[in-house]
């Protein structure tokens, strides 16, 4: 919803006009996601107090470990966004920029089973999950590099907008995660994970 609020920003009035019904249609749709989000969050946590139990600890674990996978997944949409808006804008890049494009789209891929696979308190994996996080950095710092030397050579800055905002998105995103990681990785080890695979087997 933040993408398509900039992109519609930066377009031309014709241009908005063109797009304007599917602007309202995601911008509706956004608001309905986040009142759902908003209530969903502000409802207590029923699942959290299974797992845990009284435990406020515990209940806090579970909570990092949602929040974790989530932007372990949000993270591989914003990466993958990122690589088909490039690849499908109609813009011309070199043949090494499409290795990387191609590159970058298996990395994401790997890059986010290696994630998951942290969260089941794989301690010596957390390093290299964080390592892995490191090209997807340097990319962005390139992207923007290369935006800015080409800034103002098209008539229309929808794509160097749409760009900028994923780039910024995937770099929160990975801030969330990695404050969340770093919180759950002193944890690890605890008694969560017993818990959940007990939970498991008496649901089972």
């Amino acid at each position: 919803m933040i993408r398509s609020v900039v992109n519609f920003i930066v377009l031309t009035s014709e241009e908005r006009v063109t797009i304007l019904a599917r602007f309202v249609c995601i911008l509706s749709l956004g608001l309905v996601h986040l009142i759902c989000g908003s209530l969903l969050i502000q409802m207590p946590n029923m699942m959290a107090f299974r797992v845990g139990g009284a435990l406020e600890s515990l209940q806090e674990q579970y909570f990092l470990l949602n929040l974790c996978f989530s932007m372990v997944t949000f993270d591989l949409q914003a990466q993958l966004c990122l690589c088909i808006l490039i690849m499908t804008a109609g813009i011309s890049v070199s043949y090494s920029h499409s290795i990387i494009l191609g590159f970058g789209i298996f990395w994401a891929f790997l890059t986010a089973v290696v994630g998951a696979i942290v969260l089941k308190e794989k301690k010596p994996l957390v390093w290299i999950f964080v390592l892995q996080n490191l090209p997807e950095l340097a990319y962005f710092i390139y992207l923007l590099y290369t935006i800015i030397v080409g800034w103002g050579n098209e008539k229309s800055y929808a794509l160097e907008a749409a760009a900028i905002t994923c780039s910024l998105i995937s770099v929160l995103i990975k801030v969330v995660l990695f404050g969340s990681l770093f919180r759950l990785y002193r944890s690890f080890g605890q008694g969560l994970r017993e818990r959940s695979n007990s939970m498991s087997r008496l649901d089972s």
